[in-house]
């Protein structure tokens, strides 16, 4: 069992409190391993942490409405992935795992979140995360200076109003004020920023879309399903955690793969990169798109041989 430090007891505090039903401070004492007279003092780090303790006939739990449903995913940064991996291997955290290090440093960071800001992003970054977090704090909108846009091609300004980080503050959820549409912006695309004294004015439209289990976001509506053996059933959970929610093992050497994706870049990557370990099944949007990008091969493979000619 870990050190009771009180980092690691106030997270043991949050998820006894968050759980099914209400307990007594005689449960949470004996739990916490505490005295008596520290329990006040537990409730107030989570009260001043954002979390409601509420107490009603001598019981406790956090309560959590519909403008703070993810508070606690929200506080830690943890992403589903993290989540996922976090479950598996708290106990026992290997240091060649990826992202394991990364974990550990959250856990540590828990009571801190302004060096933890500070622990995961590039120091020229610093300011413009700070910014950003302020705009979402205050709910003011702020303007991107020279985002360079990988989907239009573009190198211009953005009004937004920020309302959710991703990534480890490497992206963040922002409504774009002249699209009217939320879109997500990745700070290292950021050139500067500018703060503005304008209030939110679109927050009944702010929506963070899905992220699917090959990092791509959007609406999860696309199906892809395919058969792989053992070989690429490892390569893919190893790159991507969360496909193994997904798969099924059909036979000593064959496993079945199906989910919903939002987009067919992300598993299309993954088989065309071990097409002789994968039996593709569907769906037949996801079957044109390879043939599509295989076709476009055979042209590039076409230009390179009439470039050498010339």
């Amino acid at each position: 069992m870990p050190d009771r430090t009180k980092t690691h007891r106030i997270l043991r505090f949050i998820l006894l409190l968050s759980g099914s039903y209400p307990r007594t401070k005689e449960e949470c004492i004996n739990f916490l391993e505490i005295k008596s007279s520290a329990f006040y003092s537990y409730c107030n780090v989570l009260k001043d942490s954002g979390f409601n303790v509420v107490q009603k006939d001598g019981k406790y739990n956090i309560e959590y409405t519909e403008d703070n449903p993810h508070i606690l995913s929200g506080l830690l940064h943890f992403s589903e992935e993290e989540c996922w991996l976090l479950s598996n291997v708290i106990d026992d955290l290997n240091e060649n795992l990826v992202g394991a290090n990364i974990l550990k440093k959250k856990l540590v960071s828990f009571l801190n979140q302004d060096k933890a800001v500070e622990a995961y992003i590039q120091k020229e970054k610093t300011a413009i995360v700070q910014a950003l977090r302020k705009a979402q704090q205050t709910k003011k909108q702020i303007l991107l200076i020279d985002y360079s846009s990988g989907n239009s091609q573009t190198v211009r300004n953005r009004m937004v109003e920020p309302y959710e980080f991703k990534d480890d503050f490497n992206m963040v959820w922002a409504f774009d004020t002249g699209l009217k549409q939320n879109r997500q912006f990745k700070v290292c695309r950021i050139g500067n920023i500018s703060e503005t004294p304008f209030a939110w004015e679109y927050a009944h439209a702010h929506r963070s879309l899905p992220v699917d289990l090959f990092r791509n976001t959007g609406e999860l509506y696309k199906q892809i399903e395919f058969r792989l053996n053992l070989r690429a059933k490892n390569l893919l959970t190893e790159e991507y955690p969360l496909s193994s929610r997904h798969i099924s093992q059909i036979s000593p050497n064959r496993y079945l793969f199906k989910a919903l994706v939002a987009k067919y870049e992300g598993p299309g990557r993954f088989v065309l990169g071990i097409m002789e370990d994968i039996e593709l099944v569907g769906d037949e949007g996801f079957r044109q798109f390879l043939k599509e990008k295989l076709n476009n091969c055979k042209s590039f493979f076409d230009d390179s041989a009439k470039s050498e000619v010339l």
